[in-house]
């Protein structure tokens, strides 16, 4: 059976292994045509993993201003996307 503390460590995990890739990705030995992406999808990714241990440990505050945090990144994520596609018209 599972317990909310298990489901906290494992996100805690979770958020660490995806820190690690962001800091893989943002330095790269080459350049990666999308590596600006792919780092602040990583980086959303990671705000999202905070904001599920944030809720499972009740912090309702902290969870939601996370999840904004979230947002933000993955704002700028569409707006690097759509400029890339404005450029291609």
């Amino acid at each position: 059976m599972n317990t909310s503390s298990e489901a906290i460590k494992t996100l805690q995990e979770a958020h660490s292994k995806v820190a690690s890739a962001a800091a893989i990705i943002q330095d790269l030995v080459a350049a990666h045509d999308y590596q600006d992406v792919a780092l602040l999808v990583a980086h959303a990714g990671a705000k999202l993993v905070e904001a599920a241990t944030h809720l499972m440990q009740s912090d309702d505050t902290a969870a939601f201003t996370a999840l904004e945090d979230a947002d933000d990144l993955l704002d700028a994520v569409y707006d690097i996307i759509d400029a890339d596609l404005d450029g291609e018209d």
